[in-house]
């Protein structure tokens, strides 16, 4: 269980780097990729509610994208790579995980997400199931915490939420035209304050934290101006290629052992391909609180 439980901390915390404070999207409504004509790059806006809303748009009619991932926590490198569907409430996401050496496979579908057991897995869990699955509305703690926090996270995947998060609790300090792997982009420079990020990322999941938690929270960072530093590359058609996220500053004013060294980073492509992501055959599911209990966890 010791695995399966780490991991989904991990990947709850990743997806929520992709998400940042989440949005509202329009299940259902029929859009087209954007046009294959190469379109001219115009010049850096200045405004990040005017930047968050015209990504918005292109991610809305884009709606899917491959993607890669790396998270870095002190010596601890985690690598992902994946698919998204972004369509709010019908959101999918397919993630295959790395980290200590072992892989992890997960899928997000009908608001569910599944992991994939290997047969160490198997082993401690005592199950012959192939999949677990962590629901939103599941009755265990690990269901109620990380299946609510991922269920938010992935509803609200799409990449242009990080803009909204950036027009709540952050300003553009730079910009300027870089090229990307070969591709001219408009590349910003964004700091977020760290106490107003995290209020909105806990008010959107719905989870307030303990007041003992807050207490902690706002002494540490009382005074010290805390930024979580981010940059953007975004193409043209206004879709993010690139998100890096530095939250060195965040974890060291926590008090993390160590450098302290913690980043995120993004990378997109392939927007406006089909994607396919398909809940795994049910008799090879368990659900996570029988598996447990008769695990003995």
């Amino acid at each position: 269980m010791k695995r399966v439980t780490t991991l989904a901390a991990i990947t709850t915390a990743a997806v929520l780097a992709l998400s940042a404070c989440g949005g509202e999207n329009q299940p259902g409504t029929a859009v087209s990729a954007p046009s294959e004509a190469k379109s001219s790059l115009s010049s850096p806006l200045g405004d990040p509610v005017q930047l968050a809303a015209l990504s918005r748009e292109s991610t809305k009619k884009a709606k899917s994208s491959k993607m890669t991932m790396e998270t870095v926590a002190g010596a601890q490198k985690n690598t992902a790579s994946g698919q998204g569907l972004y369509d709010g409430e019908n959101s999918k996401l397919s993630m295959i995980m790395e980290s200590d050496g072992k892989k992890l496979d997960m899928l997000f579908v009908d608001n569910v997400l599944f992991f994939k057991l290997d047969a160490a897995d198997k082993a401690e869990l005592k199950t012959d199931k192939s999949y677990v699955k962590m629901a939103a509305d599941g009755q265990d703690p690990i269901s109620q915490l990380l299946g609510k926090m991922m269920s938010k996270a992935v509803k609200d995947s799409d990449p242009s939420r990080v803009l909204e998060q950036i027009s709540k609790a952050g300003k553009i300090t730079k910009s300027d035209q870089a090229e990307l792997n070969g591709e001219r982009t408009n590349h910003y420079v964004i700091e977020v304050e760290a106490e107003k990020a995290i209020a909105l990322i806990m008010g959107e999941i719905g989870i307030p934290l303990p007041a003992a938690t807050v207490n902690q929270l706002k002494a540490k960072l009382a005074g010290k101006n805390v930024t979580i530093l981010t940059e953007l590359w975004l193409n043209a058609d206004q879709l993010p290629l690139q998100v890096v996220s530095d939250q060195t500053a965040f974890v060291k004013a926590m008090g993390a052992p160590g450098d302290g060294v913690a980043k995120t980073t993004v990378k997109y492509t392939d927007w406006g391909t089909p994607v396919t992501i398909t809940a795994p055959p049910a008799d090879q599911v368990g659900e996570l609180t029988e598996i447990m209990k008769k695990g003995g966890n």
